[in-house]
């Protein structure tokens, strides 16, 4: 297959000023993302960008010779969708305000393509619309690099004002959160929100173990009130039971954490399952998981050995994690996760990217790992990252591998079913049918380091 100047042309790339070729990849264990199917010898045929068709390789139709390519021996999942992380931040060995930048949030995108995620969604950190701008650039198809995740953004989430202190958003992000004076300026700030399109509206509600002031109820009812107005979801970051029931009986959409104090309860399941809440994961960024992960080679291919170490001397002093609890607060975590699957509720993958040791594109897959620690099964784990993150942002066209949806998959190199740290092993990343060059994607985040 080659393009009209000549070169070749990579597989699933459309011959220029032609029809463009139906590429058959064939021979690969295909997991579909749905938390039940998995095809093997699978073959997928991709025209246009989208899966045509897919199943056992005998029943899928063939194409010439050198359309066809062989991934016998490989496993086939759908691309990584994370609906909540923090774009722009990370640098090195952390985050911090003076990293952000437009070319850093491009980096972040290019890191997150790498590893396989197809669609991030940046959660109430957005600073001088600078997330919002990019967005926009994208969908408008105006952004000179394809092989990027696609990015959504919540914009300036917001938060209560603290008397003589900072307020209780990010750490790395105080002073872009919006501080709601109350229920009306709260109002203005959502329908600011809403006017730029914005993706969700976040709040924090908590008030960070006591040294914070919360969200008065007043507030954080009139900013769902407002965003539901606008058709805009609202994610509520919450840490214990009784803050989750107040943001769920306000009528808020998603809480970006599970709860980890006390044990759920019979009311607030009911209210989970009976309202549909989606309840983010955000393990991983808890874990207490030691310092194995930084040995990865994955982690190691757009990371610099001097992060690496520094990672290492914060993770050996326990200083990277201060909303870290105890090892018995974690523990409650994943009985929660657990109860939590089991009642029924929305549970959806959230990596909680880009802050403390959520390095961006390989988080994504320490979530991964977090949830199968926790006892849910590779299946389950891989249809809350894909199936289900679509669903909560509305992408019909994407999340799992069938007939009719984009063809955004990751090929790995090994099974993630026996071992779900297999997904960092990754052959090839597709984007709408096209393979993402990843040498290109490493030369240019090293180049920007």
């Amino acid at each position: 297959m080659h393009d009209n100047t000549g070169g070749p042309a990579r597989p699933g790339q459309a011959a220029r000023g032609g029809t463009p070729d139906a590429v058959r990849y064939e021979g690969a264990r295909l997991i579909v993302g749905d938390g039940r199917q998995v095809v093997e010898q699978g073959a997928i045929l991709v025209r246009n960008g989208l899966i045509e068709s897919i199943g056992h390789q005998d029943h899928v139709t063939s194409v010439p010779a050198e359309h066809t390519v062989s991934l016998h021996g490989r496993t086939v999942i759908p691309a990584l969708i994370n609906p909540h992380g923090h774009i722009g931040y990370w640098k090195g060995a952390g985050a911090d305000a003076a990293h952000f930048s437009t070319a850093n949030v491009l980096d972040h995108l290019r890191r997150l393509a790498y590893h396989g995620v197809g669609v991030f969604q940046s959660l109430g950190t957005d600073r001088d619309d600078i997330e919002i701008r990019l967005r926009d650039l994208q969908r408008r198809g105006a952004l000179d690099d394809d092989d990027l995740a696609v990015l959504f953004s919540a914009g300036s989430g917001i938060v209560a004002p603290t008397p003589e202190s900072s307020n209780g958003g990010p750490f790395f992000a105080i002073d872009a959160v919006h501080e709601a004076s109350g229920p009306q300026d709260a109002r203005r700030h959502v329908r600011a929100l809403a006017a730029k399109k914005a993706d969700a509206v976040k709040f924090w509600l908590d008030d960070r173990h006591g040294t914070k002031a919360r969200l008065r109820p007043d507030v954080y009812r009139a900013i769902i009130e407002e965003a539901h107005a606008h058709g805009l979801k609202t994610a509520a970051h919450i840490y214990t039971v009784d803050d989750a029931k107040e943001a769920v009986r306000a009528g808020a959409d998603i809480l970006a954490h599970l709860p980890r104090t006390p044990e759920p309860d019979a009311e607030l399941l009911d209210l989970l399952t009976t309202r549909d809440v989606a309840v983010f994961t955000s393990m991983s960024i808890q874990r207490p998981d030691g310092e194995a992960w930084l040995d990865d080679p994955a982690l190691g291919d757009l990371l610099a050995d001097e992060a690496v170490a520094e990672l290492r001397a914060r993770i050996r002093r326990n200083a990277p994690q201060p909303l870290f609890d105890t090892v018995e607060a974690y523990a409650r975590m994943e009985h929660t996760l657990r109860t939590f699957v089991d009642a029924g509720v929305r549970v959806v993958f959230s990596a909680d990217t880009g802050l403390l040791t959520q390095v961006p594109g390989f988080a994504e897959h320490r979530e991964l790992e977090a949830l199968v620690a926790a006892g849910l099964s590779p299946l389950t784990v891989i249809q809350l990252a894909t199936q289900r993150s679509a669903e909560l942002l509305g992408l019909g066209d994407r999340g799992t591998l069938e007939a009719g949806k984009r063809a955004d998959f990751v090929v790995l190199d090994a099974d993630p079913l026996v071992d779900i740290t297999h997904s960092r092993r990754i052959e090839s990343v597709y984007f709408h049918g096209r393979r993402v060059d990843r040498a290109r994607l490493r030369e240019r985040v090293w180049s920007d380091q």
